[in-house]
Parts: structure tokens; sequence; C-alpha cells
């Protein structure tokens, strides 16, 4: 059981990678298409449904939040949102929170590898600007040396991507694999980066450490985005996975609120969550220091987390 989880986190949360490197393509033009099952939005099935909400294949994308009004004295700077990502597999779930991403055009994350050990360190990334963005990763070992050359990649308007640290550098025999270190990665737009360690069949949430000033998300359509929004890079749903979103306002006065959800390649995305299936939820209040909870639902109606 641990290996076939193993191999169905590698399939949900990075299989939608189509980076496109600038000294191998030539046209530096970070098109993701060409046959990747990524972007489609879905992905194999791993698991039998275990509840209504999560029946069909599995689909992946990312989030933005979006705060549109505060009905009395207080700002969208109240509003607090995390996510829960879940995968049901018989008698057994893995379960991780993951931490919206501050966007940043500079940033480091902890590398560790280990073939032995089944450890590897998953890197996905997603750019909410109208325009591509062109990235840059370099990869440091323990003593702070630079292992290999960077890789040098485009991202387009809207695309969510991912890779396992192993598969981005095996074409880099410099490159060993078992390492410790850490990875840099740059950007000229502010871009959203989770980082996930894997052991096995475990996960967690790896921090992202922002070197450059923290940029706001910026507006991803009519009444998306702007200011103090929050997006939530990552987000799973069907065949026996479950995304929960938990939005909290932290002001003195009622919040408005929208939630809306894209697929890797930035299109609208359905999601079924609170018994309605719908890309953009609208009109969700929360009250002055309250919750509201965006989750799938069981046969009985509770949400699984």
């Amino acid at each position: 059981m641990p290996k076939v989880m193993a191999v169905v986190l590698s399939l949900l949360l990075f299989s939608t990678l189509s980076f496109t490197e600038k000294e191998n393509s030539g046209n530096g033009s970070g098109n993701n298409s060409g046959g990747n099952p990524g972007h489609s939005g879905e992905a194999p099935n791993p698991a039998k449904p275990g509840n209504d909400d999560s029946d069909g294949p599995v689909r992946i994308g990312w989030a933005i939040v979006t705060p549109l009004a505060v009905t009395t004295s207080g700002g969208s700077n109240g509003l607090v949102v995390f996510a829960t990502l879940g995968l049901k597999h018989g008698d057994e779930t893995a379960q991780s929170g993951l931490l919206p991403s501050a966007l940043t055009t500079n940033s480091l994350v902890y590398a560790s590898t280990s073939g032995k050990l089944s450890r590897n360190i998953g890197i996905g990334i997603v750019n909410p600007n109208n325009a591509a963005a062109n990235l840059t990763m370099t990869l440091h070992d323990e003593d702070g040396s630079v292992i290999g050359t960077p890789k040098h990649f485009s991202l387009l308007s809207g695309h969510q991507t991912a890779q396992f640290l192993t598969a981005l550098y095996a074409d880099k025999p410099e490159v060993p694999h078992d390492l410790t270190g850490t990875l840099n990665v740059t950007s000229d737009l502010p871009v959203s980066i989770i980082g996930l360690r894997f052991r096995g069949s475990n996960f967690s949430v790896l921090p992202v450490t922002n070197l450059s000033t923290p940029a706001g998300v910026p507006t991803y359509g009519a009444g998306i985005g702007g200011l103090g929004a929050v997006l939530v890079p990552d987000f799973a749903t069907g065949g026996g996975w479950a995304t929960e979103l938990v939005l909290i306002n932290t002001g003195t006065g009622p919040l408005t609120l929208r939630a809306d959800f894209f697929a890797p390649d930035g299109t609208a995305l359905t999601v079924r969550l609170n018994g309605e299936s719908k890309s953009s939820f609208t009109g969700l209040v929360v009250p002055a220091g309250g919750v509201l909870e965006l989750a799938p639902k069981t046969n009985e109606g509770h949400s699984p987390f």
C-alpha cells in the first residue's frame, strides 16, 4: 500500500509538468500543450470514491479567493485562507495542510532526495499574471556551491506546472540522485510556489522562503484577484481525493468573498463543494470573527476532514 500511495500522489500532484527549456526549445515560448494530460485538469483515478463528492476522475488545479466587500468596519486584510488536501484509499487516509504561497520573484526551498529512502521534493508553480513568466531554477548543495547548470523555462499565463526534483534534473548527470541542499527559483513576474516533501507514501508541505518583496495577487478576470486576494496553488478533487478551503474573517465586520477554481491550463475548473458544482462560488459571506468551510461532502452530508 505505501508504494501504491506514493505513485498515486506523484501522479496527482506532479503529472502536470511541461517545462520548456530555452536552451533546448530555441523559442522560449513556454507553450505547455502537446499532449500533456495535466492540462485537461484530469489525472488517473487512483481509488474508488468514498463519498459522493469524490466521484469521477481526479481533477487538479488552483484557486483564487477574492474579498469583495466588508459591510461594516474592517478591511480585506482580515481574510485568512488555508487548505487541506486528503486522499482516502481503502482504510488509509493521507492528509496535509496547504498554506497559500505569497507571490514571489525570488524564493528558496529546502531540497533533499534519496532513492534508498524514497525521499523526493516536489515543486509546483502557478503563474497568475496576464503574460508568460520566465523562470530560472538554481540548485545548491549543502556547502552552498551550485550543482550543474541552472534550468530556464517559461510558464504561460494562468498555467500551473509541477515536477519532482529528481525528474527535473534527470538530464543533468552532474546532479547526484541523492543530495541535500536548496533550490532557488527566480522569475521576472511574481508567481506562486509550493514545495512538497515526500518520504514514500508520506508527504508534507515545505516552507517556501520569499527572498523578494511579497507581491499581491493580480487581477485575473472580472472581479477575480486584486487587493487582498489569496491564491491557493494546489487543489485536487475526485477519485477519493478531496480539498477543503477554510476561510476565516479576523475583521470586525462581515466579509463577502468569492472563490474561483482553475485547471492547470488556466481555464475554469468545475468542482463540487458544499453540495454545489461550480467553478465560481460567489456571494460567500463570513461573519466577523467567523469561519466558512468550502469542502466536499460525504453521503451523510459531512466534510471528510
